[in-house]
């Protein structure tokens, strides 16, 4: 039979042997982490359908524009203002998912920067164009040490902005998914659970980058939950007995706010 815990686990081992093979050819990388992105978006190229545009790039409203994003996947019906190789430049009704990805980062200030860039980012294509695409953070680098900070960057971040991360990955362990409104996890109660927002961390035991890589894949694709979701995560019966902490945000405060 075959073995899909095994096969979530090598998702880990296949990026750490894209990222050396990169890294191993080419030692003149403008920066560190530039590399270290190109190896995240060839593993998503693997695995998202052909027609889907992966690259980097910038996203440009009426009288501002972004800072450069380092994973841009772009809707595929819709045009860029320029596009050459990986790098696009298009307007906010384009991305249908942004991330940040990061060799190490440490503290909460520092995990809030992070954070609140990635919501500036969501924000504009809100704002512009009533687009929300998909936000993840992936940090190559880190330990469950760092789960408070993260949790505490985000909700501040949501609180400030309204604009929720949905999935972050912290090292090969610590993974953090977004629960909307309406949305629960096997085990959880139908009608508490479900009648509140909260993020999750959980350790993965090194099944967080396909846990990222799943999550994209199930934002764009919408995976067939009934058919198909025992290959594309990895615990059939769901990741919650591997909770470690979780931060509820306040609905009515949020929209008080607003």
């Amino acid at each position: 039979m075959p073995n899909i815990l095994d096969y979530h686990r090598s998702v880990t081992s296949e990026l750490d042997a894209v990222k050396d093979r990169i890294r191993n050819l080419v030692t003149h990388w403008p920066t560190d982490g530039e590399w270290k992105e190109a190896a995240l978006r060839t593993l998503l190229r693997g695995r998202l359908p052909s027609s889907t545009l992966v690259g980097r790039g910038f996203i440009v409203a009426r009288d501002s524009s972004s800072t450069q994003i380092d994973l841009l996947i772009l809707k595929p019906e819709k045009p860029a203002l320029f596009r050459d190789g990986e790098l696009a430049i298009v307007t906010p009704d384009v991305p249908r998912a942004i991330a940040e990805v990061k060799t190490k980062v440490e503290g909460q200030n520092a995990w809030y920067e992070v954070v609140n860039k990635l919501a500036a980012h969501g924000l504009l294509c809100k704002k512009v164009a009533n687009n929300e695409p998909w936000l993840g953070i992936f940090v190559y680098e880190g330990t469950s040490a760092q789960t408070g900070n993260i949790l505490d960057a985000i909700h501040r971040a949501y609180q400030e902005t309204g604009t929720p991360i949905n999935c972050v990955t912290c090292g090969y362990d610590v993974f953090v998914r977004y629960w909307p409104m309406g949305e629960y996890e096997p085990g959880d109660d139908p009608v508490t659970d479900a009648n509140r927002q909260y993020w999750r961390a959980y350790d993965m035991n090194r099944l967080s980058p396909s846990y990222f890589a799943s999550n994209l894949v199930d934002a764009i694709c919408n995976v067939d939950r009934k058919e198909t979701d025992y290959a594309w995560f990895a615990f059939p019966n769901g990741k919650r007995p591997h909770i470690i902490a979780e931060k509820q945000t306040d609905v009515k405060q949020r929209r008080k706010k607003k």
